[in-house]
This record gives structure tokens, C-alpha cells and sequence, in this order.
């Protein structure tokens, strides 16, 4: 068999050495039958060397490599037998054997391998802080709910009568050492939500008594403003999903929370229906069965340009107050969720709705989702 009539169609050309890369002719038994200059050059070997060999002499795996590349149609990374130096290989099989184009990839594949390592670090070192902030979330608590504690009691009287400016100065410690714990656990939320370190699996559960409980959990907000919150469910709403309770929870928790910290009068509006084929397919959200949740508020003040970063803490945090670090933080638990739960979030500004928040999630969550 004369190779170079088959690798090439010009027989005036002269193959050994006119091709960009390195090129092989492995027989069926993994033995090289030929192969040109710039392939020898690669291997640091003088011409004709390579003949005879078989390939899993010159590439770790070799010749399950080509067979893999020739039936995948992608080209693969090689290791070199001989030292630390990695080739990209395409194959194509033909008669009695694969033709086997080489070329030297040893810098890209170190420093993607590289890059890749740097990743894995910063991911343990995130995780580690994750971690390290949960745990420290007990210890700071504690502190601070006494602070807070013994501020309403001085308060309420319990150590004696206290003055209108006693109580004046007792009343900033107790708000600030609020601020102060809600920033923190926001924080914690933030991390717990990064690092996936929320304890829960998926169950069946009623989508809308979790939201009446939230509801009911964050009655407080409601009754120190004249706010309200306004229901609004879809007549065809499934009411059962199979999901992550405690996810959901946590989710829909911080986004009613913070819409009704944001605003000082009015309603919080929550929207709960079917996500049907063309609201899905209008959106591009490639979701079969799914629910769309929405939480708007006309009393929030935020600026088109505003919206892309509102799901990020960390694009705001330079110049940001630290009210708006804390809504930064927990719609960024917000968005971490909503894509742990397999769904979609997004915030737009409507006419007559004003900000409006917008949840996609799927009944059931895929292991492809």
C-alpha cells in the first residue's frame, strides 16, 4: 500500500514533508507503516525510526486513542511515553488501518491544565469560607440576640424606670444590633446558597401554603408599615410540586422579604401560575412542566440599568450602601436557588406593576436541568 496516494491526490506533491503537521499510518495491529518528517520531528527521532513501531510505544493508550477519535469525529490529547509532552490527535480510519494526524499541544494542554488547577483551589478555598462562615454564624448569633435581647428588656423596664433619652439611645443599640444580625445572616444565606450546603432532598409539598407561612413568618414587616401582601393564583395552578422544600422556602423567604423591606407603603403583589408552552417558549426557558412565581411591587425604586446587576453582591458592593449590600446579598441567594432548583430568574420593570420578580422553576427537577 503507497500511503502517499492515499493522503494525497497530486502525486507531483511530496507528502513526507509537505504537510503542516505530523502524520502516521498505524496498520490494524497498532503498528506505524509510515509516517512523515514533521511526525519524526515531533518525537526527536531521525527519519524512518518510527517505522515498525507500534504507536502505544511513542503515546500512553495510543492506539485506543485513534480508534476512539476515528469513531467520535473529535480530536483527543495524547500523552508522549518518552516525557512530559501532550499531542491533540485526529484519526480516520480507512483500508488496513487510521491515518493519524499529530499535533503538538504540551503549553496549551499545561496551561489549561493549569487554569483547571487554579480553579479547583479557588473552588476549596470558596467552599472552605463557605464552611468556616456557617459555623461562625452560631457563635455570632448568640452575642447579638443577647444584645437585642436585653435592649427590649431594658425597654420594657425590666432593670428599672429609663428616661425618654436612656430610652432614645437603648432604642438605636437594638436597631442597629437588628441591622447588623440580618446583615450577617444574609451573609450566611449567600454562602450556604454558593456552596450548596443547605441540607434537603426533593419530596411532594403544597406550593401555596409554603408562601402562607412565609407570609405568616414575616407578619412583622407588615404590621410596622401600612404594606400589605396581595395573592394573586392562577385558576389552573397544579398546587403540588416535587422539589426542594426547604430550598423553596429559603428562596421565596428572602424575595418577599426584601420586596417588603424596600418599599415603606403600598402592597407586595405575589403572582403564582402555570408556566405554559408559550410563556416558556417566548422567554426561551427549555422547561416542560413548570410554575412561574411573580413578586412585583410599584414602590421600589430601581433603575433599568440597575437590573442587571441585582442578582450580584459582588458587582455592587464598591459602591453600594449597606441597605442595598443586604438586598444585593439576599436576592443573590435568590438566584443561586431559583438555578439549584433547576429554574430561571430574571427582573424587568412593567407599566402598572412596577419592579417585577420573576422565578421559573420545574414541577420536578431533572438531573439534566
Amino acid at each position: 500500500m503507497d500511503i502517499r496516494k492515499i493522503l494525497s491526490i497530486q502525486k507531483n506533491v511530496d507528502i513526507q514533508s509537505s504537510l503542516p503537521d505530523g502524520a502516521l499510518f498505524v496498520g490494524t495491529n497498532a503498528i506505524i507503516q509510515w509516517a512523515n518528517d514533521i511526525a519524526h520531528d515531533l518525537f526527536r527521532l531521525d527519519e524512518g525510526l518510527l517505522i515498525s513501531k507500534s504507536v502505544n510505544d511513542i503515546l500512553e493508550n495510543g492506539y485506543d486513542l485513534i480508534i476512539n477519535s476515528a469513531n467520535t469525529h473529535k480530536a483527543l490529547i495524547a500523552k508522549s511515553t518518552q516525557g512530559d509532552e501532550y499531542f491533540e490527535i485526529t484519526s480516520r480510519e480507512i483500508e488496513n488501518g487510521h491515518v493519524v494526524i499529530l499535533r503538538d499541544s504540551t503549553q496549551n494542554y499545561k496551561r489549561i491544565s493549569n487554569i483547571l488547577e487554579e480553579q479547583e483551589y479557588t473552588q476549596k478555598v470558596n467552599n472552605d469560607k463557605n464552611v468556616f462562615l456557617e459555623k461562625l454564624a452560631n457563635e455570632f448569633n448568640s452575642p447579638i440576640q443577647s444584645v437585642i435581647g436585653f435592649a427590649q428588656g431594658l425597654l420594657d423596664g425590666l432593670g428599672g424606670p429609663v428616661s425618654e433619652r436612656q430610652a432614645k439611645y437603648i432604642n438605636i443599640i437594638k436597631k442597629n444590633s437588628s441591622e447588623l444580625l440580618y446583615f450577617f445572616n444574609k451573609l450566611v444565606e449567600l454562602s450556604q446558597s454558593e456552596g450548596s450546603l443547605i441540607e434537603d432532598e426533593e419530596k411532594p409539598f403544597d406550593i401555596v401554603t409554603v408562601l402562607d407561612t412565609i407570609v405568616k413568618t414575616n407578619r412583622h414587616l407588615y404590621n410596622e408599615k401600612p404594606i400589605k401582601i396581595e395573592y394573586e393564583i392562577g385558576n389552573d395552578l397544579k398546587k403540588t410540586v416535587y422539589q426542594k422544600e426547604n430550598y423553596f422556602r429559603l428562596m421565596m423567604q428572602n424575595l418577599i422579604e426584601t420586596v417588603a423591606r424596600e418599599i415603606d407603603m403600598g402592597s407586595v403583589n405575589v403572582e403564582i401560575s402555570e408556566a405554559d408552552e408559550e410563556f416558556l417558549s417566548a422567554r426561551n426557558i427549555p422547561l416542560s412542566s413548570a410554575i412561574h412565581i411573580g413578586v412585583s411591587s410599584n414602590n421600589i425604586t430601581v433603575l433599568e440599568t440597575e437590573l442587571p446587576t441585582l442578582f450580584n453582591p459582588y458587582a455592587i458592593v464598591d459602591s453600594a450602601s449597606k441597605k442595598t449590600i443586604s438586598r444585593a446579598m439576599a436576592l443573590g441567594t435568590v438566584a443561586n436557588i431559583a438555578k439549584e432548583l433547576g429554574g430561571f430568574i430574571w427582573a424587568e420593570i412593567l407599566p402598572m406593576k412596577g419592579l417585577v420578580f420573576n422565578i421559573v422553576i420545574p414541577r420536578e427537577k431533572k438531573d439534566n436541568e
